[in-house]
């Protein structure tokens, strides 16, 4: 098999994966952002790439908002189209002079890879099916917590993970 033809999951085996607006996805970012998870609107929609999504809005007490998107991609091949990601955000820093704060960290532990994306609010991973891709518009301001909320909610989507065929 080809290195860039996509691993394949077992007949059956999506019925298990979270649909986007999931009362297990709620569950993990209510969970994440220390609120009840009926205080959050969940919102289904399809992407402009196609995919499935869902926008996840609530009030965050004392006076703040939280508002989160979630992208399941599952076109062919998102490993590679993960790292591809990666590595060009990678370059788009050095070309455009930014700042290091803006490479993209690698999340461990989260899917075959993750990598989170600080100044465009966004985590992505995949489980080796699909490319999952939360984005967090707004939430808790302090250090870390986007992330943190950004990870627990796509770790919901997961599913077994499927090494990418060489």
């Amino acid at each position: 098999m080809d290195r860039h033809q996509s691993a394949r999951r077992p007949p059956g085996a999506t019925a298990a994966l979270a649909s986007p607006c999931s009362s297990r996805a709620r569950a993990a970012l209510a969970a994440a952002a220390a609120i009840p998870p009926a205080s959050i609107a969940a919102t289904p929609f399809t992407a402009s790439s196609g995919a499935a999504s869902c926008r996840f809005t609530a009030a965050l007490p004392p006076a703040g908002r939280l508002e989160v998107a979630a992208e399941l991609d599952s076109a062919p091949q998102a490993y590679y189209r993960l790292e591809r990601q990666i590595v060009e955000t990678g370059q788009n820093v050095i070309w455009e002079h930014q700042p290091e704060s803006a490479y993209p960290v690698r999340v461990a532990h989260l899917g075959l890879d993750a990598a989170w994306f600080a100044g465009a609010g966004q985590l992505a991973t995949t489980d080796g099916v699909r490319l999952v891709t939360v984005v967090v518009a707004a939430g808790p301001p302090r250090a870390g917590r986007r992330e943190l909320i950004a990870t627990r909610l796509a770790r919901a989507y997961l599913g077994r993970l499927v090494e990418p065929r060489h």
